[in-house]
Formats: structure tokens, C-alpha cells, sequence
């Protein structure tokens, strides 16, 4: 079984990194052929082309190999969406030193060239790019994944928020007073605050594009009751609720905040057992 495991997660890297390494490979090759930072005059043309693409072949076997050895962190470290593990800079690490040495026992006992400190140098220089070209691409997979992620609960919230707005925004609610001639009745959308005010609560709402208020004998606490099937209401304060669809700005001065609402000069104190819950719906 655990053979199985670790062919399979060698097949899922291989076919996620394939392109990168062949990309490696060829770059490699294409830099030492142009730029010739090493010279190889014991070689006619075509036996220094052959050389050279040994470069990539060894490139290419180091990394396949470093993979194996690394693969069951590599995995984790994707599924985790995290770096911190020490196992990925020992990864990169592992490949610049095998890399380098490769190259240069390479050079030395392929190449026929003596080993100066200009060589190792170079040598150094190029197998750099392997990690780096890695770690930028699994940054790049990352940030994408990331990406679709954000954008797949960007299209699910507002899904939510219409289904949200659809359900109640053509609904009536008649809040119940003591004195049964001054129930009220009207949209839930319309509804901006609600605040104590002794054996009254104060209603805030929407008429014809104004806020106006009424006054009606209940208890905060029993108009809460008939709010709760709605959740676009939030208490703030033991005083007062508001409809978060307006509200505009948290406030604070000092250890005070209050909210500023839409189309109204009303202040909604915050209290802080409630602070937490209002924060995070702005």
C-alpha cells in the first residue's frame, strides 16, 4: 500500500512539474550553448553540442530524483497551502548542491577541463535558477489556486446575498404593540434601527426615500423575537438593533463606537459585547 502511495504522488508531481523541469532543461541548455560560460576546446562541433545537452540530462535526473526523495513533504506542504516546513528550503538546498557537484565532476572528468574557482562560480550561478524558477512557480500555482478559491466564495456569497435580498425584501412584518392601534405594519427592507426607549421602542424606517420614526409600547426584547427569522438584523447595544443592509461606518472615540447609517443622521451606539459580532459584518 505504501508503494502504491508513492507512485501515485510521484505521477501527480510529475505531471504537475513536468513542463517546469523540461522548461529548466532546455533554458539551461540554450544559456551554455549561447553564453559558453565554460570552454571546451578538446571538442569539434557536434560532440560539444552532445556535451552540453548532457547539462539538461543531468538537470533533469537530479530533479526527478530530489522529488522522489522529497515528495511525500512536497505534498504536504500543497495540501497545507504552507512553506514553513524546513523540508522545503532543504529541498531547494539539496538541489544546488547535488546539481553543482554533478556538474562540476561533469566538466572535470567529461569535459577534460581543470576546475578553477571561476568555474565553481558559474557553476553556482547557473544551478541557482532551479530553485528559484521552482519556488516562483509553485508561488504562481499557489496564488492561482488561491485565486479560484476567492472567486468560487466571492460567486457563492452573492448567490447568498440575492437569495438573501429575495427573501426578504418583499415581506411585511407588523410589529406588535400593547395598544393593538398602534401596531405597525411595513417591509422589512424598510426598517433601519430599532432603540429602546423606556416601556417604547423607537422604529427607524424608509418612507419615500426619508427615515422616519415611530413610537409603538413592546420591548426591545419582544421585537427582537419577531426579527429573528430575518438575519439581516444585528443587535449592537442592549438599546438598539440595527438592519446591516444600512449601515455605513463604524465609529470610535476613544473607548466609544457608534454606527453612522445611510440617508440619516442617527447614531447607533456599539457596546462591546456586541463589537465583535458588528466588526466582522464590515
Amino acid at each position: 500500500m505504501a508503494t502504491n502511495k508513492n507512485i501515485d504522488q510521484f505521477i501527480i508531481l510529475t505531471k504537475k512539474q513536468f513542463k517546469t523541469y523540461l522548461g529548466i532543461t532546455i533554458s539551461v541548455f540554450l544559456f551554455i550553448l549561447f553564453f559558453q560560460p565554460f570552454t571546451f576546446e578538446k571538442f569539434e562541433f557536434d560532440n560539444k553540442l552532445l556535451f552540453i545537452a548532457g547539462f539538461g540530462l543531468i538537470i533533469l535526473i537530479l530533479l526527478f530524483i530530489s522529488q522522489i526523495i522529497f515528495q511525500s513533504r512536497l505534498m504536504q506542504a500543497e495540501e497545507e497551502m504552507s512553506e514553513n516546513s524546513l523540508h522545503i528550503p532543504l529541498y531547494f538546498f539539496t538541489q544546488v548542491v547535488t546539481t553543482s557537484l554533478a556538474f562540476i565532476f561533469y566538466i572535470r572528468y567529461v569535459g577534460q577541463t581543470h576546475i578553477t574557482f571561476d568555474i565553481v562560480v558559474k557553476v553556482i550561478f547557473i544551478t541557482m535558477s532551479l530553485p528559484i524558477t521552482l519556488y516562483l512557480k509553485n508561488k504562481l500555482d499557489s496564488y492561482q489556486v488561491r485565486l479560484k478559491k476567492l472567486l468560487h466564495e466571492s460567486r457563492a456569497m452573492q448567490d447568498k446575498l440575492k437569495q438573501f435580498s429575495e427573501n426578504y425584501t418583499n415581506k411585511f412584518i407588523e410589529l406588535i404593540s400593547e395598544n393593538e392601534s398602534d401596531n405597525f405594519r411595513l417591509l422589512v427592507s424598510e426598517i433601519v434601527f430599532i432603540k429602546s426607549a423606556n416601556n417604547y421602542v423607537e422604529i427607524g424606517y424608509h418612507d419615500e426615500g426619508v427615515v422616519k420614526k415611530k413610537m409603538i409600547r413592546n420591548t426591545l426584547r419582544n421585537v427582537e423575537q419577531q426579527l429573528q427569522e430575518f438575519n439581516n438584523f444585528i443587535r449592537t447595544h442592549r438599546t438598539s438593533i440595527v438592519n446591516i443592509q444600512y449601515i455605513n461606518k463604524l465609529n470610535k472615540n476613544f473607548d466609544t463606537y457608534w454606527l453612522s447609517l445611510d440617508n440619516t443622521k442617527e447614531s447607533i451606539p456599539v457596546s462591546r459585547q456586541y463589537l465583535m459580532a458588528v466588526k466582522e459584518l464590515l
